[in-house]
């Protein structure tokens, strides 16, 4: 069954309209709010002047007409009073009729506003008296017989539009010689022009425009100006927030009002800090305990059962370093601290390690995954050759050197929250991390001292020398460990 043509053309038009829309309001939700706000606001304002142009003008032509008809009544009942006995009369003297166009020209000349003519007819309907003899056209061909019959029956004034003319009937009467009955004689008109109605209307719709173009432009530019100082705080505060988030902690945006936008400028400043706040708290926390807290979305953390994993633990400790620290002033202990730990610290994160914590001049981080142990070896190294090199600055620079022991060991551990409900941390114990922590207080000044059975995993990319066993308490059996040597190349 074919589809009509109507229903297509409706169907293509619907569609064109929705792509239409679509473009205005794609295009109209790209626009600044500075722009969006003016045009709301020009539209309401061209809505409520156009809603009160059509409450108000009707009201004024009403009144208009109102005036108009209370005038007419006036002239067309003198005019009938004046002309009543001389179209009586006129029946047996024709020659008083002129009696009636005199009536009809002075009424004419009484300057009313707006009055176009003025005409007598008889009951016959036959033009008697015209005040523009040129336009008697205009005298005839309005009223229909039975309206002539009704007019001239009741005592009561009709309109009717005739052209560009509207025009006012009033009947002709006379009593009879008993005073028992009117008889109709005729009737008159006035005709005023429609501009005279329309003129005063167009001139009150010009005024209302006129100041509804002035209300428009006047509303926009001052919402536009004042938008623009709010877009202004707005783009401020977008601008701060690109800052913010390509690192930059120390942006502030300075509120410029009481309003929202002032609140939203200072509690965005209150984020910009507290984000400040915890950047510097993050440092002093590990950062398995900020994982710990970022998994967990900040729930509240109860103490809990650990989980079991195979773990890389790294050690590393400075060694005389408490005989420094007799010979020396605090500021120059610390400072001097910070410089070994700053490079250890880059090193073992580069290496996708991450320092548990710092224990007076000691490391302890994690190495997790397939290839923890290699890559805690491989910062050992790097940290080793680092320590070496920075021991060479300083000795030409005639400044005291450190050196650093370490050791590394890899096996089962407990991780999970630990300490008590106002303090807690998120770390691992187990006899693997005592066994390292063992390991590095036996590695000397440069060394590296690991578990044997650890170079297994390292794929035969590091030289290591086999070191006496040492005995651990509580248990049986020896542990066998090994130096890495860190002065041949990795072979990779």
């Amino acid at each position: 069954m074919s589809v009509p043509f109507w229903e297509k053309q409706f169907t293509r038009w619907r569609a064109g309209w929705r792509g239409l829309r679509a473009r205005g309001a794609e295009i109209f939700s790209s626009l600044e709010i500075k722009f969006k706000l003016s045009i709301n606001i020009a539209i309401i304002v061209v809505l409520v002047i156009f809603t009160y142009s059509l409450l108000i003008l009707p009201g004024e032509r009403r009144v208009l007409t109102r005036a108009t008809e209370n005038t007419c009544n006036v002239l067309l009942k003198k005019l009938s009073q004046n002309v009543r006995e001389p179209m009586l009369k006129s029946v047996i003297t024709p020659s008083l009729l002129g009696e009636v166009t005199t009536e009809v020209l002075r009424t004419q000349n009484m300057n009313v506003e707006g009055l176009a003519y003025v005409f007598v007819k008889n009951r016959n309907d036959s033009l008697i008296a015209h005040s523009d003899p040129g336009e008697t056209k205009r005298g005839g061909g309005v009223l229909r017989p039975e309206e002539i019959a009704v007019l001239l029956k009741n005592e009561k004034m009709i309109s009717r539009t005739n052209g560009h003319f509207q025009e006012y009937y009033y009947p002709i009467l006379q009593l009879d010689k008993d005073q028992a009955r009117k008889i109709a004689l005729g009737y008159a008109c006035v005709a005023f022009s429609e501009d005279f109605f329309n003129e005063p209307l167009n001139k009150t719709k010009k005024l209302i425009f006129s100041y509804a173009a002035l209300v428009v432009i006047v509303a926009v530019w001052l919402i536009y100006f004042f938008a623009r100082k709010m877009v202004n705080q707005i783009h401020e505060l977008s601008r701060a927030a690109r800052e913010v988030g390509g690192g930059n902690l120390e942006v502030r945006v300075e509120p410029r009002s009481k309003d929202e936008l002032g609140q939203l400028a200072r509690e965005f400043n209150n984020m910009v800090t507290h984000l400040r706040e915890k950047v510097q708290m993050q440092k002093f926390v590990s950062k398995l305990t900020v994982q710990m807290i970022q998994n967990s979305g900040g729930s509240k953390m109860e103490p809990q059962e650990g989980d079991r994993r195979y773990t890389t633990i790294f050690f590393s400790d400075i060694r005389n370093f408490s005989t420094y620290a007799e010979l020396s002033e605090p500021e120059q202990i610390i400072q001097l601290i910070n410089i070994y730990f700053d490079v250890q610290t880059q090193i073992i994160e580069a290496n996708g390690g991450v320092l548990d914590k710092f224990m007076g001049d000691q490391i302890m981080a994690l190495f997790q995954g397939p290839q923890g142990v290699e890559n805690a070896v491989r910062a050992a190294v790097e940290i080793q050759r680092a320590v070496r090199e920075l021991n060479k600055q300083r000795d030409a620079a005639g400044e005291l050197p450190l050196w650093v022991g370490i050791g590394i060991n890899h096996g089962l551990a407990v991780m999970g929250k630990m300490g008590s409900k106002n303090r807690m941390d998120y770390t691992v114990i187990g006899d693997v991390v005592n066994i390292a922590n063992r390991l590095c207080s036996l590695a000397r000044a440069g060394q590296i001292v690991v578990e044997y059975s650890l170079t297994r995993r390292l794929n035969g990319h590091y030289a290591f020398t086999r070191l006496e066993p040492i005995y651990v308490r509580n248990r049986m059996k020896p542990v066998d460990i090994c130096e890495i040597d860190y002065d041949r190349d990795i072979i990779m």
